[in-house]
């Protein structure tokens, strides 16, 4: 079994944000009692990502291409994820465009690029994952991980945002070495959302959670 110092020089190999955020939480973990982690997590979750007043941070495309949640591009998002055989689950109460629903995603198309039974099926599903992270989640993610770091107290937070960034740079390093188009800047993205009016289309209502369904996996695999 590696180490921590072995885990992040293997990760340094591959992008120096990667060995710099698992740095970062091995810094979170050797400082915080065993006996205050979950408390101390789930604390530093609170501060940033829900209140107690306003969030610091909104983890959710629609906020960062329009500065509204439940907005076009999650209905933009939902047009691809039905293409591809994704739904949300019953229950589950953030909506698609939130960074840990895309990061799902992200996790099931290389799922499915690894168990693809030919060339062809392999090159279909990278051809998703490009079209996915061209359009989406490389566009505001990175951004988003910056905002954690700079996050006044953020800590385990900020560990998890820089490794977020290591891998969607050695994702999009790759992805342009395959040819694939540079990702439009996140600026221009906006203007272009801002240039369209507000979005007038079906009410995206967040789903009431069921009893014990906090643990329930956001997607469903329909292919």
């Amino acid at each position: 079994m590696i180490g921590d110092r072995e885990r992040i020089e293997a990760a340094r190999n591959l992008h120096p944000l990667l060995a710099e955020g698992w740095a970062q939480l091995e810094h979170f973990f050797a400082e915080t009692p065993a006996e205050n982690l979950a408390e101390t997590g789930a604390d530093e979750y609170t501060r940033l990502f829900i209140g107690p007043y306003d969030p610091k941070i909104n983890p959710y495309e629609s906020f960062y291409f329009t500065g509204r949640m439940w907005d076009r591009p999650l209905a933009d998002l939902r047009t691809f994820l039905k293409a591809v055989g994704i739904e949300r689950q019953d229950g589950y109460a953030e909506p698609e465009d939130a960074l840990a629903f895309e990061l799902e995603v992200m996790r099931w198309l290389t799922g499915k690029q690894q168990a693809a039974a030919g060339s062809d099926e392999e090159a279909r599903w990278l051809r998703l994952q490009s079209e996915f992270l061209k359009n989406h989640l490389l566009v505001w993610a990175p951004t988003c991980g910056q905002d954690i770091e700079a996050s006044q107290g953020a800590k385990l937070y900020r560990g998890m945002a820089m490794i977020l960034r290591g891998f969607l740079d050695t994702e999009r390093g790759l992805f342009r070495e395959w040819g694939v188009e540079p990702v439009a800047p996140l600026e221009e993205v906006r203007k272009l959302h801002m240039a369209i009016p507000m979005w007038k289309g079906p009410t995206f209502e967040g789903a009431i959670p069921d009893q014990g369904s906090e643990n329930s996996p956001p997607v469903d695999k329909k292919n």
